[in-house]
């Protein structure tokens, strides 16, 4: 079973992400936050092995901020960073923070998670 983080905060986005990896057999979601400066102390408590973190979130937080603190911690767990603004900085960023992938949010839920 992967044990699954998401962090989005559209709250509709986040909702339908927490569905569709339910819903696969293989998957379980173990957190869903909205406030990416919340994931690092999340990621020790709840443990997942993959967390889906997206570039802007609440309060103004960044994902690859987070995801640096993530990976730093416990560089075992995959963090995929997404987003559905067209800057590529961002990937150049989301390398640079330890992501272990990026992907912009018009892909397809079913292809994300495969």
């Amino acid at each position: 079973m992967i044990r699954t983080m998401i962090v989005e905060d559209q709250t509709m986005l986040r909702d339908s992400l927490v569905m569709a990896v339910n819903a696969r057999s293989d998957m379980e979601v173990v957190a869903a936050l909205s406030d990416a400066a919340l994931a690092p102390d999340e990621v020790a408590r709840a443990r997942p092995d993959v967390v889906l973190m997206d570039v802007c979130t609440e309060n103004d937080s960044s994902g690859i901020a987070a995801t640096r603190i993530i990976k730093g911690g416990d560089p075992e767990v995959r963090v995929i960073v997404m987003t559905g603004m067209p800057d590529i900085t961002f990937v150049e960023q989301a390398r640079e923070a330890g992501a272990d992938s990026f992907v912009y949010k018009n892909l397809g839920t079913e292809d994300l998670l495969a």
